[in-house]
């Protein structure tokens, strides 16, 4: 599996999903860090949803980032956001996959941060 495209507009969205079209491959799409917060779930929900009229037939993969925001993770879950990134503790996470199997979605874990050695 290929890592998600971070995209920050539609426009950069489509030429991920074309390119992932021509190679045949599913588009994998995330938001930026925190996306949730300052862009908005309507947001990411309008931009998945452009894409999926402009392209039916293409599989699309798409993460919404919630930083460390887990009532931004239930919110653009119970908006059908069927894919969000959060990063909290155990508990939290726990209890926001039980949420999102029940309504059919996925909340993954915050990637590791690349840190430089001094």
């Amino acid at each position: 599996m290929t890592e998600p495209c971070r995209v920050h507009s539609l426009a950069e969205a489509r030429a991920v999903v074309t390119a992932a079209k021509a190679n045949g491959e599913t588009a994998m799409l995330e938001s930026p860090p925190a996306a949730a917060g300052y862009q908005g779930i309507g947001w990411w929900r309008a931009l998945v949803a452009a894409l999926v009229e402009e392209f039916p037939d293409q599989a699309i993969d798409a993460v919404l980032d919630c930083g460390s925001a887990p009532g931004h993770a239930l919110e653009a879950l119970r908006a059908d956001v069927k894919t969000v990134r959060l990063d909290a503790d155990a508990e939290t996470l726990a209890a926001l996959d039980q949420i999102a199997a029940a309504l059919g979605g996925v909340v993954l874990r915050k990637k590791p941060s690349f840190r430089q050695e001094a």
